[in-house]
């Protein structure tokens, strides 16, 4: 798989790149266009037979590389997901830093917590790892 300049869904400097699906969506707000930004669809497009998340985006300045997934309540399969994504874009994105984001119709409680999900925020902490209802949205940088 290659992650080509034009497969990218935005422009390099775009303000806000919004992923979506089935009523959940992640927002990412890039200030006054100051990254260089390219946003891929995986699960379908760039990638056909093997699972994997449904987007990523990556913000190329600051090589920080974004797997999301937009589940619906399973978020054991989207920590899965997110986790096989970024195993199939490791060799492209050796220096990024990677960040995992899921979006579902039910988000996780302390009560709830999948033991995937929790083996790996304890891995990686709050800011690499977030899961939000129906709607995340964040400032990248």
């Amino acid at each position: 798989m290659e992650l080509r300049q034009g497969d990218s869904e935005c422009r390099v400097n775009q303000k806000v790149i919004v992923s979506e699906e089935n009523g959940r969506a992640h927002i990412a707000t890039n200030p006054d266009g100051q990254y260089n930004i390219r946003h891929y669809r995986l699960d379908g497009k760039l990638v056909k037979h093997e699972t994997c998340c449904d987007y990523l985006l990556l913000n190329d300045s600051l090589q920080n590389a974004y797997y999301i997934e937009l589940k619906g309540h399973d978020i054991s399969r989207a920590v899965e997901q997110v986790l096989a994504g970024e195993r199939l874009c490791r060799a492209l994105l050796k220096n990024y830093v990677s960040y995992y984001r899921i979006v579902a119709s039910k988000s996780p409680t302390l009560d709830n917590m999948p033991k995937k999900y929790r083996n790996l925020l304890d891995k990686v902490g709050t800011k690499r790892l977030i899961c939000k209802t129906r709607r995340l949205e964040e400032i990248l940088g």
